[in-house]
């Protein structure tokens, strides 16, 4: 029975990379194809972006068309901003997520945990909530991703997935979740940095580009927040499935007594104090 334990454990070990990649796909289908099938209403996603857009200007987080006018100026730094958007999302996810996989598995476990508990709240207000992006929502923001970078909506066209679901913004709360488990892995001060940087540009990235507005932005990060909090303190109880890493680390720093056994240095310095009192003393 050992040896198949033995057996089963090197299996799941060696299947370990093939089962992340499975479940992740089967979460990233699920993930659109909701999305897809809970598509609200046209005129309803707009309204709601209009309505949210004059809720911003009431607490003075307007900040859409201040972020919009610094890069329409300037080729090079919408050019620059394009690509965050487009390039920093999940081409970075994956690589940080492999990254953390063969070298900090915690923490890696623990941001695949809060973007499958966050992704699955934000279906739920995709469903109930829809809402149309700036650039989509008759505002007069200019989309210049579809302006600059066709590609990008050739890869994602609006048939695959729902345009009108901005609210909250994954791009920006997910590329946080990526931050926070880059930064808690390294004590390398460039690899902080850069993991403090990339959530940074990513929110401004998506406003600047009108894909979302300031309060998508604000409550993809609040979701991403919450699920964090939740998935540690659920690692506090029993082990979360698929990550037994810290199960062995409690193991090794609190290794099982044997019962009725004195520890091995106790029992010699006893077997000690035993002979030394059996002995005859000696007097000059």
């Amino acid at each position: 029975m050992a040896r198949l334990r033995g057996a089963w454990r090197a299996l799941r070990r060696s299947w370990r990379g093939p089962h992340e990649i499975a479940l992740f796909a089967a979460a990233y289908l699920t993930y659109f194809g909701v999305r897809a099938l809970t598509e609200g209403g046209i005129p309803r996603a707009v309204v709601n972006a209009r309505d949210l857009f004059r809720l911003e200007h009431a607490v003075r987080v307007d900040w859409e068309r201040p972020a919009q006018s610094v890069i329409l100026h300037s080729t090079t730094l919408r050019g620059a901003v394009d690509a965050i958007y487009i390039y920093g999302h999940w081409p970075v996810l994956i690589v940080g997520g492999v990254l953390l996989f063969n070298l900090a598995r915690p923490q890696y476990f623990r941001l695949r945990n809060v973007c499958l508990l966050s992704g699955a709240i934000g279906l739920v207000i995709f469903a109930v909530f829809p809402v149309a992006p700036p650039r989509l929502a008759g505002l007069g923001f200019v989309d210049t991703i579809t302006m600059h970078a066709h590609g990008y909506r050739t890869v994602m066209p609006p048939s695959l997935v729902n345009e009108y679901a901005a609210m909250p913004s994954f791009h920006a709360g997910w590329n946080l979740m990526l931050g926070i488990a880059l930064f808690r892995a390294t004590s390398k001060l460039a690899l902080r940095m850069l993991a403090a940087a990339l959530p940074l540009a990513m929110g401004f990235a998506t406003v600047a580009t009108a894909n979302h507005f300031v309060l998508d932005v604000l409550a993809g990060c609040a979701i991403v927040v919450l699920s964090y909090y939740l998935v540690e303190h659920m690692e506090r109880g029993p082990t979360l499935v698929g990550d037994d890493s810290h199960a062995r680390a409690r193991g090794a720093t609190h290794p099982r007594a044997v019962r009725g056994r004195t520890p091995r240095g106790e029992r010699h310095s006893g077997a000690a104090t035993r002979r030394a009192a059996r002995r005859p003393s000696r007097r000059g």
